[in-house]
């Protein structure tokens, strides 16, 4: 759809958008990313007192093979780099999920990498750019990197509209 090297950061950033509209094959692939993302950024809005865990930061590593695996399966014609993309999601998956499983690096880091901010956010452009046969170049890395930043930032907003729980009461 979008192929061409003249597209403004502004183009990129509508795609991310409506996509997932205009294109509705790619609802079974962006539909777990938006919802998933969205629920668990509820919950830690409800409840304030909870941290994102180890097994969370595992689980949530997982997200990005899965999604890897179904661009793979479910895209019938990759190009090459395209087909890569869907392997360094594979891979990156593998790699944080490794890490976080083995406590190889510190919370701090792991809970960073791995918050569900920030995969499904990054999964969810990956897709996007995917599925679109966006170039990859530095209009869609600006783009791509506005859109990460808004959607932190929706995440936060949205985690501060929930009501929080008082999380030591007894229900």
């Amino acid at each position: 759809m979008l192929t061409t090297q003249s597209q403004t950061v502004q183009e990129v950033l509508k795609s991310f958008i409506l996509t997932p509209i205009k294109q509705p094959d790619i609802l079974p692939t962006v539909l777990p990313l938006i919802l998933g993302g969205l629920v668990i950024e509820l919950y830690f809005g409800k409840h304030t007192r909870e941290d994102l865990g180890w097994n969370t930061s595992v689980g949530n590593a997982i997200i990005w093979v899965t999604t890897g695996v179904t661009l793979l399966m479910t895209t019938p014609s990759l190009s090459r780099m395209e087909e890569y993309a869907a392997y360094s999601l594979i891979g990156t998956g593998i790699f944080i999920g490794y890490m976080d499983f083995y406590h190889k690096w510190s919370e701090t880091v792991a809970f960073v990498v791995s918050s569900s901010g920030v995969v499904y956010t990054l999964a969810y452009i990956g897709v996007i750019l995917i599925k679109t046969s966006t170039p990859i170049n530095e209009v869609t890395l600006k783009a791509s990197g506005i859109f990460f930043v808004a959607a932190m930032v929706g995440f936060k907003l949205l985690q501060s509209m929930e009501t929080p729980q008082d999380d030591f009461a007894l229900n």
